[in-house]
């Protein structure tokens, strides 16, 4: 049986991973960490865990990434739910990881 998780549980889940694993640019991570946004996000709908389900949980991940964004003060409008838009804020020159959760916490 397939279980779905809101955004909000898949982002709370991911901030709580960035605070045991912590967090990086550049890369999604390795499962044991650390990872970045979207990485997380990954991890948090079983990516590592469960292949046969790949395509589903990436797009439910980057889903859950766009929304985390946009209802966040650092969002300007024109925001599409698009992972590359994630990755990119999250590898954005003086990101913190501070920021990167605060964005996930914040996510409806």
């Amino acid at each position: 049986m397939t279980v779905h998780m809101t955004n909000r549980e898949i982002c709370l889940k991911a901030a709580q991973r960035l605070r045991e694993v912590g967090w990086q640019q550049g890369v999604f991570g390795p499962e044991d960490g650390p990872n970045c946004m979207l990485g997380a996000c990954r991890w948090a709908t079983g990516y590592h865990a469960d292949k046969a389900r790949l395509h589903e949980l990436q797009i439910e991940a980057a889903d859950a990434c766009a929304s985390a964004y946009a209802h966040t003060h650092v969002y300007c409008g024109g925001f599409a739910a698009d992972e590359d838009v994630a990755i990119a804020w999250n590898d954005e020159p003086g990101r913190t990881v501070e920021e990167v959760i605060a964005t996930l916490e914040a996510c409806p």
